[in-house]
C-alpha cells in the first residue's frame, strides 16, 4: 500500500470492505456525475513552474484560525468510520496527527469524541431541530478538545444515493451515531423527506450559533458568492467551498470551478475547499486558486480500511510528499508563495 497513489485507494479497499459499506463510502448522489467533475476539475488545471528558485527555508506548514498543521490538509468529516476499521475515528485521528494533518470529527462519529482526540480537532456540526440538542453537541465537542466548529449548511436532507440504495446499506449492529445518545428523539414523521425539509435550519440559526460560540465557526457547503456572503454575514470565521463530495446533489459544478470566484469576492476570508483532491498537485492547484487549505475525504477513509491508523498515515504522508515535491518543482518555498501565477494560461 505504501506505493499506492490516492486515486487508487478505492479499488484496493474494495476487497476488504463489505459491498454495502463500500457502496456507502464510495457512492454519491444520482448518477455520480458530480464526483467525476470534482476529480476531473483539478486535473484540467495545468501548472506553470518557475525553476531555479532559492528554496531556502522550504516549508509546507501553515496556521489557520490558530490551528497549526505541517501541510495545508485536513481530514474531512466522514460518518461512521467503524465501517472501515474497529477503531474508527480514533485510528483516523491518530493517523492524521502522526503526519501533522488537521482532523475534522463528524457529528455522526461512531466513537465518542473523548475517545478520539489525538490532539486539537475541529468538529463538524449539523444544526439540530431542537436548539438544546445543538448546544449539547457543541458543549460535548468543546469539552473533548474541539477548537473550531464546521457547520454543514448544504445537507438538511440526504441526497438520493442510487448506489447506496441498490446495495441495501444499513448500519451494522454496533455502529451508531454515538453523539445522538441522550438527545431528544423526535416523533417519526409519515414523510421523512418533507418533514426534514420543513424543519431545516435557516440563516438565523447559524447566526445564533456564531454569536454564542466560544470557538471559530466555519460554514461548509459554500458553492456561490451569495451563499458565502450569507455565511460571513451570519458571523462565520471562514468558509469551506464544498459540494459534499457529490453526495447531496449530482448536478453541481466541481469545487475547482467555483473556488476562484469565491476567493475574488472575499479576498481576506479564511477559505478551505474539498471535493476530489487526489494528489499533491491537486492541493497545489487549490492553493493557487485561492484556498488556504484543503480537506481530503474518501482516500483516507479507504486507507483506514486497509491498515487502520498506519494506513491513514501512509496515505497522508504520500500526499504531503507530493505537495512538497510540487512546491519545489514550481519554485515556491512556502505555501504563501503559491499564487495563480503558477497556473498555466493558454493565450
Amino acid at each position: 500500500m505504501i506505493n499506492t497513489p490516492l486515486h487508487k485507494y478505492a479499488s484496493v479497499a474494495c476487497d476488504v470492505l463489505s459491498p454495502e459499506a463500500y457502496a456507502y463510502i464510495v457512492g454519491g448522489a444520482g448518477r455520480e456525475g458530480c464526483i467525476a467533475r470534482n476529480e476531473g476539475g483539478w486535473s484540467e488545471i495545468l501548472l506553470s513552474p518557475e525553476p531555479m528558485q532559492d528554496m531556502t527555508g522550504l516549508s509546507s506548514a501553515i496556521s489557520i484560525q490558530g490551528t497549526k498543521v505541517d501541510f495545508p490538509c485536513f481530514v474531512a468529516p466522514m460518518a461512521f468510520q467503524k465501517l472501515a476499521h474497529p477503531e474508527g475515528e480514533r485510528a483516523m485521528a491518530v493517523g492524521a496527527a502522526s503526519q501533522g494533518a488537521g482532523f475534522v470529527l463528524s457529528c455522526q462519529t461512531s466513537v465518542a469524541p473523548a475517545e478520539v482526540a489525538a490532539g486539537p480537532f475541529w468538529f463538524q456540526l449539523y444544526l439540530q431541530n431542537d436548539p438544546v440538542a445543538t448546544v449539547s453537541l457543541v458543549q460535548t465537542a468543546i469539552a473533548s478538545g474541539a477548537s473550531a466548529l464546521i457547520v454543514t449548511i448544504d445537507a438538511p436532507v440526504n441526497g438520493i444515493r442510487n448506489r447506496e440504495q441498490e446495495a441495501g446499506f444499513v448500519l451494522p449492529e454496533g455502529i451508531r451515531p454515538v453523539l445522538m445518545d441522550g438527545l431528544p428523539i423526535p416523533a417519526k414523521p409519515t414523510d421523512p423527506v418533507v418533514s426534514r425539509g420543513q424543519t431545516a435550519p435557516v440563516w438565523d440559526d447559524l447566526a445564533r450559533l456564531c454569536r454564542h460560540s466560544p470557538i471559530p465557526v466555519f460554514g461548509k457547503g459554500v458553492m456561490s458568492v451569495e451563499t458565502g456572503k450569507r455565511a460571513l454575514d451570519a458571523g462565520c470565521a471562514g468558509l469551506i467551498v464544498s459540494n459534499h463530495g457529490g453526495r447531496v446533489l449530482d448536478g453541481l459544478p466541481a469545487t475547482a470551478s467555483v473556488l476562484p470566484s469565491i476567493r475574488r469576492a472575499f479576498a481576506e476570508a479564511t477559505l478551505l475547499v474539498d471535493g476530489g483532491i487526489r494528489c499533491g498537485e491537486d492541493m497545489f492547484r487549490a492553493i493557487a486558486l485561492g484556498a488556504d487549505a484543503v480537506l481530503v475525504g474518501r482516500p483516507v477513509y479507504f486507507a483506514l480500511a486497509l491498515d487502520g491508523a498506519r494506513g491513514v498515515a501512509t496515505c497522508l504522508r504520500r500526499l504531503r510528499d507530493e505537495f512538497l515535491a510540487t512546491m519545489i518543482l514550481c519554485g515556491t518555498p512556502t505555501v504563501a508563495d503559491i499564487t495563480a501565477d503558477h497556473l498555466y494560461r493558454n493565450a
